[in-house]
């Protein structure tokens, strides 16, 4: 993998050689990119030049990562379509009910059905319980609902969860002031 960048950057500053002498210039320093060394004894320059680490790396990890899953995945998919092949379609017997993953052609397919993917009673099953949770949800909700309005319409609680008192001095008020409501009449005054 290494030596593929090696080989790039050999090429690309091979490239880059072909007669192009312009001078980059790059805060005050000037980059060369076209100077060739030569094996003279006279004086020695080395371009200077932005660093590629960052690209080589990439470019390194890209084949690594590539041939990393390639070379596996190559070889999985040439075994099972050489010696495996497809499913052959046959008649079933009458006393055996063939598995969820055999109605599949490719033997991938039948591999990522059988031990990946639930199978499609499970998945069914699965939906139901979804379904069968949702409905006792709504009950509960409606029943929640129901708690709510009767106690709206009997004006005994604030709701179910406040407590500002005792519920026994609360029912003696409202007793109290119900029968003076009922010995003294709606016209009372004072």
């Amino acid at each position: 993998m290494v030596s593929w960048s090696a080989l790039g950057r050999s090429l690309g500053v091979n490239l880059i050689k072909t007669n192009t002498k312009i001078p980059l210039v790059g805060q005050n320093v000037k980059f060369s990119v076209g100077k060739s060394l030569f094996g003279d004894h006279g004086h020695k320059t080395m371009a200077m030049q932005p660093s590629r680490w960052q690209w080589h790396k990439f470019k390194d990890m890209l084949h690594l990562y590539f041939m990393v899953g390639l070379i596996p995945v190559g070889a999985i998919i040439f075994y099972s379509n050489v010696f495996i092949g497809p499913a052959q379609l046959t008649p079933i017997p009458s006393d055996y009910t063939p598995k969820h993953w055999e109605y599949h052609r490719h033997p991938i397919t039948r591999f990522i059905a059988r031990y990946i993917h639930n199978s499609p009673q499970q998945e069914y099953e699965k939906f139901l319980h979804f379904i069968d949770e949702e409905a006792q949800k709504m009950k509960l909700r409606q029943l929640e609902k129901d708690v709510v309005s009767k106690m709206a319409e009997r004006h005994d609680y604030q709701a179910y969860y406040y407590r500002p008192m005792i519920n026994k001095y609360l029912r003696v008020n409202k007793q109290t002031g119900d029968e003076m409501l009922n010995r003294l009449g709606d016209d009372y005054e004072e």
